[in-house]
């Protein structure tokens, strides 16, 4: 196990912390081609209540969605996905639907290097006490342009495109 599958402590799948200054190519190659399991290094979930409101994670970096990197012992982006938004946002959720694959040349551009995020999403079901965690500051429920003028981790753009393409996902559109 190298240095970068050990993040925090865990033992992860596959790390991908981008170091400053380097250059990661993300694509978005939709959702009509999952990848095996040992090529996903992430999930990245957006949970929206019944009322079509976003669940987000407070972080030491902003509002985020919750998502994170898939751990030893997950087999699927579901397992994934579930842990995820339990730690850092302290809900359950229904069915979850894939959003979309985005494809990240972290590891080099060779097909064999390639690896992928996946979006997820889905309906809370259960919101329970939520309390700071080493995972988040805890969780804010607010509407889509709200989170969009409060994301400051990435670009703004990308995000609003992920999560109206979870909205149309979840709705069936």
């Amino acid at each position: 196990m190298s240095e970068k599958d050990v993040y925090d402590g865990l033992r992860l799948h596959r790390n991908t912390i981008i170091q400053t200054g380097q250059k990661v190519n993300f694509v978005d190659i939709g959702s009509s081609f999952l990848p095996t399991f040992e090529k996903i290094t992430s999930v990245l979930v957006v949970p929206f209540t019944k009322d079509g409101l976003i669940v987000c994670a407070l972080l030491d970096r902003g509002i985020d969605l919750p998502g994170g990197h898939v751990q030893l012992g997950e087999f699927t982006c579901e397992e994934t996905a579930r842990r995820e938004v339990m730690e850092e946002v302290g809900v359950t959720l229904g069915e979850l639907k894939l959003v979309k694959v985005i494809q990240s040349d972290y590891y080099g551009n060779q097909p064999q290097q390639l690896t992928y995020i996946v979006v997820m999403t889905g309906f809370v079901e259960d919101i329970f006490t939520s309390e700071r965690t080493h995972e988040s500051m805890g969780r804010s429920i607010i509407n889509i342009d709200k989170f969009i003028s409060l994301y400051q981790a990435g670009d703004k753009n990308d995000m609003r495109q992920i999560v109206l393409d979870a909205k149309n996902v979840l709705l069936g559109i």
